[in-house]
């Protein structure tokens, strides 16, 4: 299974945990409303409300333990003390260990490589990119997304 169907079959599994989460809060609120309507609520209902609370949650929090699991991380290379890169798998070619980066060079994590001159590359662990061109094409991709989702 790819990562993109998982994060998909979470999404789904939080939307059914909301839904069963929130169907028996209107059945609380009118009890809890009308105390002395003809309708007294008797245990099994309660029961079978709360179980469906209960439910709920337990598939919204297996919904989001899936979409935390196979969510996609940005990587970030460097080479022998030389800036951070963020990149992304660069699929373009069947060799395996290539990245392209956001200043847009294809990088290699191997020692050799035919499709690129840029090798010896390995993944840092870090939070933020240090490379310039890739902080400016990062940074200009989270608002150009801002500005599109605002209609601006």
């Amino acid at each position: 299974m790819e990562k993109r169907d998982a994060r998909f079959i979470g999404k789904v599994l939080v939307f059914l945990g909301l839904i069963f989460f929130l169907i028996p809060i209107p059945a609380f609120v009118y009890w809890i409303g009308n105390p002395y309507d003809a309708f007294v609520p008797q245990f099994s209902d309660i029961l079978i409300l709360g179980g469906l609370i209960f439910l709920g949650v337990i598939i919204a929090s297996g919904g989001v333990k899936i979409i935390l699991r196979f969510e996609e991380v940005q990587p970030f290379l460097t080479r022998g003390g030389e800036y951070i890169h963020s990149a992304e798998i660069w699929k373009k070619v069947n060799e395996s260990g290539l990245y392209l980066t956001s200043c847009g060079r294809v990088v290699s994590i191997n020692q050799t490589s035919k499709a690129t001159a840029h090798v010896g590359y390995r993944l840092a662990t870090a939070e933020r990119a240090t490379c310039r061109d890739c902080n400016l094409r990062d940074g200009s991709a989270i608002m150009d997304a801002v500005t599109s989702e605002r209609g601006w």
